[in-house]
């Protein structure tokens, strides 16, 4: 792998993963921001990666949320690029507002974005109060074969309802450095609605990446790369 060198100021990054995965999804991609010399932090949501044990029906929006602004205390990060994966987006937009003073540049990552009346459409109310993985591209070709699919398929773990309907929409400010990381795959296009959206906005920024919906796993240099720009240039002063 290609050295990269340090930032003259490295930054805090929170990666914040989606639905049915784990911070382990975001692999790839944090070692690429480490080698800039980055300090990454990647939570592991309530039910999903290493607190798999915990998944049920009872988890809220409002456990994911705390998780990722414990994370942040915990660790005194301060000038946060604060990032989040697909439904990610949800949990970082209610995450800024509990510890604003910490965050410095968020980064939506295919993700829901606080762009649309209402905060954007649910999914849908299976039986027993969890959402399975479905929809979005998931193959060998696009995480490095089939061993490595296998390993990443035996993590998925259902995903809890209560999450996807909780009222999400916070108005960010319009001086927070903002960016929408697009992919342009066709299993993306439930997500255009959002782009559309922050094409519309000059306060948002956006970056596409020609791939599918799991660019985490697919494209984590061209992912990081779009992190990183972010980083060098929204440092506050």
């Amino acid at each position: 792998m290609t050295e990269h060198p340090h930032p003259v100021s490295p930054r805090d990054i929170v990666l914040v993963h989606g639905a049915w995965f784990g911070a382990d999804s975001w692999a790839g991609v944090a070692s690429r921001l480490r080698a800039h010399g980055h300090r990454v932090i990647a939570p592991d949501l309530m039910g999903h990666g290493t607190r798999s044990a915990e998944s049920g029906p009872h988890i809220t929006l409002d456990d994911h949320v705390a998780d990722v602004v414990d994370a942040i205390r915990a660790h005194d990060l301060d000038d946060v690029v604060l990032v989040g994966h697909s439904y990610g987006g949800r949990v970082i937009t209610r995450v800024w507002p509990e510890v604003a003073d910490r965050i410095g540049a968020m980064v939506y990552v295919d993700a829901h974005a606080p762009v649309l009346d209402g905060g954007g459409a649910t999914v849908g109310t299976p039986a027993h109060g969890m959402v399975a993985f479905d929809g979005f591209r998931l193959d060998a070709d696009m995480v490095g074969g089939e061993e490595e699919l296998a390993r990443i398929c035996a993590g998925l773990v259902e995903h809890s309802l209560a999450t996807t309907t909780a009222p999400w929409h916070v108005d960010l400010p319009v001086d927070l450095p903002t960016v929408y990381v697009r992919a342009t795959g066709p299993d993306a296009t439930p997500f255009e609605i959002y782009a559309a959206a922050v094409r519309a906005r000059p306060d948002w920024r956006i970056i596409e990446i020609d791939g599918p919906h799991l660019l985490v796993l697919s494209h984590p240099d061209e992912v990081a790369a779009a992190i990183h720009s972010v980083a060098i240039t929204s440092r506050s002063v």
